[in-house]
């Protein structure tokens, strides 16, 4: 079924809100855009839509991105993101819609305040660099990105610890989520949950979403953010506070 108009115009406007994001900071996009969209659908439609969204719209990043990535951090996170997108996958694909739409409110709630208490730190720790950490650091944000395209504040905060310039940062978490959403949207075909109707929203949504993430580099490039805690922040606890609130309500 077709969507209505009020939900098609709500749906291209959190796509186009979700792109200036993601342009702007280097992250954002799919975890703005699968919490606003499980207000229309369950949880398995969004998080797949907002995967595929994620990695078209990226494209145009890739470039600069590969350069600018910090690779002997982004090495070990990748390992350590593949490790953990089967779970991530299997969950999405069991757990009902109720829990799961509260489940992507909560990571996303959860993540936004981590990245409000966070504090600068005069340098990171020999801990920050160790391989186990690193590896844990990717596992977390795979698995959120697969089960709840959450993925971004797992990163950052790990990113931000180890105190990279804007720049490199922005560059590892593009390249970061481009293979996160590229292995989450292979196990989710796998899965069956990239249907017809996936393709439909996507073709509906890209045009907004790519406007977006042009603004959004616009952006960036004259004034790059100095910090995630009053960007993408408050836009996590405003959206995960509406849909908790909308279940609660039933």
């Amino acid at each position: 079924m077709p969507p209505t108009l009020p939900t098609l115009v709500a749906a291209m406007s959190l796509a186009l809100l979700a792109g200036g994001v993601r342009g702007d900071c280097g992250f954002g996009f799919a975890m703005l855009l699968a919490l606003g969209l499980t207000l229309f659908m369950p949880p398995i439609q969004a998080v797949p839509l907002a995967l595929l969204l994620d990695l078209v719209t990226s494209l145009g990043l890739w470039r600069r991105a590969l350069r600018h990535a910090d690779w002997p951090c982004l090495r070990p996170l990748l390992l350590g993101m593949a490790m953990a997108t089967g779970l991530g996958v299997w969950l999405l694909a069991s757990v009902p819609a109720a829990p799961m739409r509260i489940v992507v409110a909560l990571l996303a709630l959860s993540g936004a305040v981590a990245l409000l208490c966070q504090r600068d730190v005069a340098a990171p720790g020999r801990g920050a660099q160790a391989r186990g950490v690193v590896l844990g650091a990717g596992g977390l944000s795979g698995l959120c990105m697969t089960l709840a395209s959450s993925g971004g504040p797992p990163l950052m905060l790990y990113l931000l610890y180890r105190r990279m310039p804007s720049l490199s940062a922005r560059a590892t978490a593009i390249v970061f989520f481009a293979a996160s959403s590229s292995a989450s949207l292979l196990g989710l075909g796998l899965a069956g949950a990239l249907t017809a109707g996936t393709w439909q929203w996507a073709a509906w949504l890209l045009l907004p979403a790519l406007l977006g993430n042009v603004l959004g580099q616009w952006r960036f490039e004259r004034a790059p953010p100095r910090s995630l805690k009053f960007s993408v922040a408050p836009l996590l606890i405003a959206l995960s506070l509406w849909v908790l609130l909308r279940e609660a309500l039933g």
